[in-house]
């Protein structure tokens, strides 16, 4: 009887060892469970704090938005050379230049598409891979559009899209249309800037192919118009100016003279002012 009370005892004292008690074994337990925790904890944050983020984000800063023809007018074909007419193949190869220049090719059915933007020759020197034959390079373009709308560049850093693949280091030429001003989210892998992420607003500039400009081009242009196509070119024209009258000085009558006083007149230069015009071609 004593010996089975003996090991009733046993076993309920070893039972008893295997509760949670302030300082048991159970306490023990879960505070190895968690420190183990924990630690997975600090070395998943740490893992995130040193991930780099290389995600490029190019979006719309500052959208060009081209200057507004003031005035337009009509060019009519078959008006031609004719007599009694302002309309002469000097003019319509003029304006058919200035044409070619502001459509591109694009694929479509029509074969050109009227640019959004003004064109540049652009001389680049690829600095770094933006992805999807986007880069961030080095240019330099002359000033583009109605009156220098677009400022010229000099050894300026510029966002290109360029049509064929290309590498770092790459250096060329290209036609681009320039698209307005980006901000550009990336992170920098060229010297002295390596591993640092931030914005840049630069220019954008789309790579581009222009019309023919010759009389092939010219021929295709005229019977397009004349099948009834819509076609406009808009160009920078010299005007009279409409406060002087075209003299370029202003007329002033001086009380008891018979001369009058001329002043420069501060609208035109030499009486000639320069506005945006819109032609429209018509059969």
């Amino acid at each position: 009887m004593i010996k089975r009370l003996l090991l009733v005892l046993l076993v309920s004292a070893a039972s008893a060892s295997g509760q949670t008690t302030p300082f048991g074994t159970k306490a023990k337990a879960n505070a190895a469970t968690a420190a183990e925790t924990a630690s997975a904890t600090k070395g998943a944050s740490k893992a995130v704090e040193e991930e780099v983020d290389n995600s490029v984000v190019i979006t719309p800063f500052r959208p060009l938005t081209p200057a507004e023809a003031k005035t337009s007018r009509t060019f009519q074909l078959s008006k031609v050379n004719k007599f009694g007419f302002t309309e002469t193949t000097k003019e319509l190869q003029r304006l058919y230049s200035a044409f070619a220049t502001q459509r591109i090719i694009d694929g479509s059915p029509a074969g050109s598409s009227k640019a959004t933007g003004y064109l540049a020759t652009v001389n680049y020197a690829l600095v770094q891979d933006l992805g999807d034959n986007r880069f961030l390079a080095k240019a330099a373009w002359p000033a583009a559009g109605p009156n220098e709308v677009l400022a010229a560049g000099a050894d300026t850093m510029a966002v290109l899209l360029l049509e064929k693949p290309a590498k770092v280091g790459d250096t060329g030429k290209i036609t681009g249309m320039h698209v307005g001003t980006v901000a550009l989210l990336f992170t920098a892998n060229y010297a002295p800037l390596t591993g640092k992420r931030f914005t840049l607003r630069r220019e954008a500039f789309v790579e581009c192919a222009t019309l023919e400009d010759s009389p092939t081009g010219l021929q295709k242009f005229v019977e397009t118009v004349n099948a009834g196509a819509e076609m406009s070119a808009t160009t920078d024209e010299q005007v009279a100016c409409k406060k002087c009258g075209g003299f370029g000085q202003i007329r002033e009558p001086q009380k008891g003279s018979l001369t009058d006083k001329l002043t420069p007149c501060a609208e035109c230069i030499k009486g000639k002012v320069v506005i945006s015009v819109e032609t429209k071609f018509i059969p």
